[in-house]
């Protein structure tokens, strides 16, 4: 559970975010033993590239689908880990929004953070630097 919380962060097409804390609140969910400075100043960076500083203190309900999955995007990147695993993370979304979270998770991997992406949507596909296309239940290259 140690290796997980550091090493690997979750986005999930559903957000799964506490209905009663803020958006701020949840992207320091997994400091939930106790946030440092460091990792409040990191949770306010986060709010502000990922343009959700002037929603910071409102909850889940009030939050558009595109704000509520960059919230979630912020929460799988605040303990900066090696690896995201993203299961259809535009599947609720529109192209804007869509774009909005590929661009972030593009510049994960650019800086050296791995991506793994679960989708059945194209235009998220495309933009991989490699994809596995199951059908039937079969991998097919």
């Amino acid at each position: 559970a140690k290796f997980r919380a550091k090493n690997i962060g979750f986005v999930f097409q559903q957000f799964h975010l506490v209905p009663y804390l803020s958006v701020r609140d949840n992207i320091l969910v997994p400091t939930l033993t106790g946030e440092s400075d460091a990792e409040l100043e990191r949770a306010e960076a986060l709010l502000d590239q990922l343009q959700l500083t002037n929603r910071a203190d409102h909850p889940p309900a009030q939050l558009s689908t595109g704000e509520r999955q960059r919230t979630a995007l912020a929460r799988a990147l605040l303990n900066k880990p090696q690896l995201l695993l993203a299961d259809e993370p535009t599947g609720n979304l529109d192209r804007k929004n869509a774009d909005i979270v590929l661009g972030h998770l593009r510049q994960f991997a650019d800086g050296g953070g791995a991506v793994l992406l679960v989708t059945h949507d194209s235009h998220a596909a495309e933009k991989a630097n490699r994809t596995i296309q199951i059908e039937d239940g079969r991998l097919v290259e």
